[in-house]
C-alpha cells in the first residue's frame, strides 16, 4: 500500500501510463492508477483479466531471460511494460506500465494470445480504445527506464529495511545473551558465596566450642558463659 500511494499512482499520473503492482502469475495487485476506461473494462470481465495475465505473465519471462525490462505488445494490441522485482534471487512480482498506444508496434515482442472476447466486436470498448493515447517510441523507452530505476529503489528500499530488521533482531539477541550471561555470572557466584559459607561455618563453630571448653579448662567459668 506504501508503493502503491507513493510510487505507483505518482508515476502514473505524471507520464499517462497505467500502473499496477502484479503477482508472480501476472495478477493485479489493487486497482492501479490511473487506468484508462478501455483497460478497466477488460479487466472486469473474466475472459480479459486472464488475457491481461497471461499477457503479463509473457512479458515477465521475456524480462527475466533478458536480465532488462520488456516492453510487450498485450492481447489487445497496447504498450505493457514489465518490470520485475527480484528480491535475494527470487521472484517476487513485478510492477506494469503501459495502457497507450504506440506509432511504432513492429519494434517490439508482441503477444499473439487471442484478443479477449474479441473486444473489437465491442461498441463500447471499441469507443474506449479510441480514447487512448499514442506515444512515441522515444517516450515509451524514457518511461521504460525510469520506471527501471524505480523498482531498484523498492528494491533496495525493502532490502535496507529488512537489514535494520536483521540488526534490530541481532540486538535484542545480543541484549538477551548479556543478560543470560549477567544472570549465569550471578548464580555462580551465590555458588561460590554458598560454598564459602558451607566451609566458614564448621570452622566457626568448632573454634568457639574449643574456646569455650579451653575458659573453662582454665577456670574462667564466667568467660565461657559470656562467651556462650
Amino acid at each position: 500500500e506504501e508503493f502503491q500511494e507513493e510510487i505507483q499512482d505518482a508515476f502514473a499520473y505524471a507520464t499517462g501510463f497505467g500502473v499496477v503492482f502484479i503477482d508472480t502469475e501476472g495478477n493485479h495487485i489493487g486497482p492501479g492508477g490511473n487506468f484508462t476506461r478501455f483497460c478497466t473494462a477488460i479487466n472486469n470481465r473474466e475472459i480479459g483479466a486472464k488475457s491481461c495475465a497471461l499477457t503479463n505473465r509473457q512479458a515477465i519471462s521475456l524480462a527475466m531471460d533478458s536480465n532488462q525490462p520488456s516492453i510487450y505488445i498485450c492481447h489487445a494490441g497496447l504498450v505493457n511494460i514489465e518490470i520485475p522485482l527480484i528480491v535475494e534471487g527470487q521472484h517476487v512480482g513485478a510492477i506494469t506500465a503501459g495502457q497507450v498506444r504506440t506509432s511504432d508496434p513492429d519494434s517490439y515482442p508482441r503477444d499473439t494470445s487471442p484478443c479477449a472476447g474479441n473486444w473489437t466486436e465491442d461498441p463500447e470498448l471499441m469507443e474506449y480504445y479510441k480514447e487512448i493515447k499514442t506515444l512515441s517510441k522515444q517516450q515509451i523507452e524514457a518511461a521504460t527506464k525510469a520506471l527501471a530505476n524505480i523498482s531498484n529503489y523498492i528494491i533496495q528500499r525493502y532490502a535496507f529495511a529488512k537489514m535494520q530488521e536483521e540488526l534490530l533482531l541481532r540486538q535484542h539477541e545480543l541484549l538477551a545473551y548479556q543478560k543470560r550471561q549477567l544472570e549465569t555470572e550471578h548464580l555462580l557466584m551465590a555458588a561460590r558465596f554458598d560454598a564459602l559459607q558451607k566451609q566458614v561455618t564448621p570452622h566457626f563453630v568448632f573454634n568457639v566450642i574449643n574456646s569455650v571448653s579451653r575458659l573453662i579448662y582454665l577456670g574462667e567459668h564466667a568467660t565461657a558463659q559470656e562467651m556462650l
